[in-house]
Formats: structure tokens, sequence, C-alpha cells
């Protein structure tokens, strides 16, 4: 069987200008045409997977038969050889170095770190304030990866850790959008000077410069201080030696590509969605009030906002698009797919879909108390991916998350700005266009109601 062609082709552009003005619009579109639907990017066919079965068949059982496919080749000149794009058998070695700093013990170590930063940035803000949310989530979250990437008990300090996350969080929408545009357009367009290429390569250029800085003066000081660099420094039995500069480096920079701006986006939408329902605010700032005093944010010990994070991941996912290429001849759901084949998979559209989430466009973190992610069809719910090629910070994201999440709501009420509309921008991923919300405290009463002026929908 063969994939039918979705409607709508134009000559030589092919499904390009729905792509281009729609997005996700259009992949929900396709959704009805069929488990697998052929797309052309300008003449280039892309295999659309619109079935859960597809995604779970492509990213777990028959994993090995695909590798990562275009859009990381796209990204591969900007981010290095990392994690994100690196293939086969040395990614697995890669990510069997990188595993240990993402084990729950590991991350229960950071979270003092997460707390002490979050606590600095949400108690410097003022009763009324108009707050930039989306830069300040991104800002938040760069600085907090940068500081467990490289410990704040290195010789330069924690000063030095949060100057390095402010430049990086500067360069890393540039190079994101510069992916973005390589991927869906062909090569002669996507490197004209008009897109911005050459912006996108500086931007790329100057991460790569800082984090080059930040390997070499780590190596400096072989201390073991628990931190990422330090994993990477040490040898393991398939790699006896550590990772060499040049490796660590494109770790780096892979792990801040993913772990900054997937997480600080997510993050911005979740404050939206507080915005417009006080009541899980409330829900969430009693919750986080309860949390016995050295207890670990997590699923166990805050269910409720690991709900609302659950939903929030459903609804707004970031990554829109995501991409494999076949090595071999293979059949997917029936489909005959040709060696070579590119292949395209979007979990906003899997998360929208009304045959696994009725209401879909309803956001509601106690869907989740009905029916748990085990109950839905494999491949139904994808906010991290799956298989060998699942983030390997899935935990060490959502920690993070609830971290950000308890510092806010236990000292502010963010509420929307009156007249603002917020707006979805899809690029390389789905971010808001702007997100200032205005933060008053709660009132002395705390058991007492919401002051009025924060109940706006």
């Amino acid at each position: 069987m063969t994939a039918p062609i979705a409607s709508g082709r134009f000559p030589l552009l092919g499904h390009l200008p729905q792509l281009a003005v729609k997005r996700v619009e259009f992949l929900q579109s396709v959704r009805s045409q069929g488990d697998i639907v052929r797309i052309f990017l300008g003449t280039r066919p892309v295999f659309v997977l619109n079935a859960p079965e597809a995604v779970h068949d492509v990213l777990l059982t028959q994993s090995r038969k695909f590798a990562k496919g275009l859009l990381f080749d796209v990204a591969r000149p900007f981010i290095g050889n990392g994690i994100i794009t690196s293939e086969r058998d040395f990614h697995r070695r890669q990510r069997r170095a990188l595993q240990p700093a993402f084990h729950r013990d590991s991350i229960a170590a950071f979270v003092g770190t997460m707390t002490d930063i979050a606590e600095e940035q949400v108690a410097a803000w003022r009763p009324g304030e108009v707050i930039a949310m989306d830069l300040v989530m991104r800002r938040m979250m760069t600085v907090m990866l940068v500081a467990t990437l490289f410990s704040t008990e290195r010789p330069d300090g924690a000063a030095a850790v949060a100057e390095l996350g402010e430049q990086v969080a500067e360069h890393l929408t540039t190079v994101m959008r510069g992916v973005f545009v390589g991927t869906v357009l062909p090569a002669p367009i996507a490197s004209s000077p008009a897109l911005g290429h050459r912006k996108y390569l500086a931007a790329a250029a100057a991460l790569g410069e800082l984090a080059d800085t930040a390997v070499r003066q780590a190596r400096l000081d072989p201390t073991d201080r628990g931190d990422l660099l330090s994993i990477m420094f040490a040898g393991t039995p398939g790699n006896p030696q550590g990772m060499t500069d040049a490796e660590a480096r494109d770790e780096l920079l892979s792990l801040l590509m993913a772990g900054a701006e997937t997480t600080s986006t997510t993050l911005s939408w979740a404050l939206h969605e507080l915005g417009r329902r006080p009541e899980l605010t409330r829900r969430i700032r009693a919750e986080c009030d309860a949390l016995p005093e050295g207890a670990l944010p997590g699923a166990a010990t805050l269910p409720f906002t690991d709900r609302f994070l659950r939903e929030v991941l459903r609804l707004h996912q970031p990554n829109w698009l995501l991409m494999r290429r076949a090595l071999e001849p293979v059949r997917v759901c029936g489909v005959e797919l040709p060696q070579g084949a590119e292949l395209v998979y979007s979990a906003v559209t899997m998360h929208r879909d009304p045959a696994y989430y009725p209401d879909p466009l309803r956001f509601d973190p106690d869907r989740w108390l009905g029916r748990t992610e085990k109950d839905l069809p494999p491949g139904a719910y994808v906010p991290f991916a799956l298989g060998n090629r699942k983030c390997i910070g899935d935990h060490f994201a959502m920690t993070e998350m609830l971290v950000v999440l308890r510092s806010i709501v236990s000292r502010w009420q963010p509420r929307p700005v009156e007249g603002h509309r917020v707006r979805p921008v899809v690029q390389a991923l789905i971010r808001p266009d702007a997100l200032p919300m205005r933060v008053s405290p709660w009132p002395a009463d705390r058991t007492g109601p919401v002051s009025p002026e924060c109940t706006t929908p």
C-alpha cells in the first residue's frame, strides 16, 4: 500500500504554501486523509505519520531502521554532533555517558540549585509589576540549566554562570529559527541573506564560542563537582578517557538547545493558563504550601501540579514538528516506505485528537485523573518522544518546571494584562508572541478569596 498525497498540492511548490501560512492547522487537516499521508516540500516528498500506531512503530518498535532525518541534518551545523543530532553507535555511547546526570538521585541533588535561582529571581518582582514572562522564563531556565551544566562551585562562581546564561539565552532563539527555516525550505532559498541566514550562523558561532570557553575553563579545574561537565570528563567502560573537548562542547550545545528553549516555552504556556484560570493557581498554591519541608517536588508530592504540567504539554506541546529518515525499505501501518524516505510526526496534532482526548481544545488537568498515559494507545501522548531517542532530560525538565511554578505561585498571582491577546508563533517551537503578566501578592489572609482584580477570565 502506498500513502495518499495530501490534497492541495501546488506544482513545484508542493504543500509549502499551506505549511508556510497555517503550519499546525495544515498538519491537523491531513490527519483525516490517512494514517500516513504524503506531503511535498517543494518537490521533496515527506511522509506524515498521523496514527499513534505509526508513531509508536517508528519511534520504538522499528526504531533501528530509522535515523533522525532532515531536521537534525539541518541542526547539526548549528549545534554540532551532540545527543540531539548524533546517530547509532556514537549516540548510544554519548547517551550512556550522560545518563548518570539524569538519574533521579542526581536530579534530586540539583533541586537546591534550581530552587535558589527561581527564588532569587521571583523575589525581585514588585507588586503590580508587569513581567515579560516569556523572556523571564527563557532567562531563568537558561541560567538554571547552565548552573547544573557548569556548577556554581567552580572558581568562576555563580556570577559567571548567570552571565553565561544571559548570553546563551540571547542566541538560542535565533539559532532555532534558522534550523526551522533550513528544514522547511529548499537549501538555496533557506541560505538567502534575505531570510537572515548570516544572522543564524553568527548566533550559532557565538554559542559555540561560549561552549568552547566553558569547556576549556572547566578542563583547567578537573575537580569532580557533580555537574554535567564533570560527568562528561569522567571515563566510562565504553570510553575510558571521557569526552574530548569537542564532544563535550557539542553535548553542551545540545542540552542547552533542548533544555532551555523547550522548558521555558512550556512554562510560558503554563503561566498563560494560570492567568486565564485563577482557580488553578489557587489549587497549585495550596498544594505547594502543603509540601513538607525537605520533600522533593514530583508527581507523588505535587500530584495536581504534575497533572497541570502534563496538560500543558498536551495542549501546548512546543515541538510541533519532528522528523525521522528510513535507513532501509520498511513497512509501517501497511504502507511501504522506501529507503531514504523522510518522515514527519507532530505531537501537537496527536495530542489534540478527539478520539483520545474528548473536547481536545479544553484545558483540563483533571482529565488525567480518569485516564492516565497508560490508558492511551501507545504513541498517542509523546511530549518527550519514545524509545532510544526519548528525551534524556524528561524527569529533569519536569522537576525544573515544578520548582519554578512552586516559587511563583507561593508568592504571586500572575494575571493577564488587560487588552493584550496572546498569540501563538509557530517556528522551531510554538511559543507565545509575547506574554506580559501583572503579578500581585496573595492577600494577607491566605485562606481568603482572591481579590476581584485577579479574576480576569
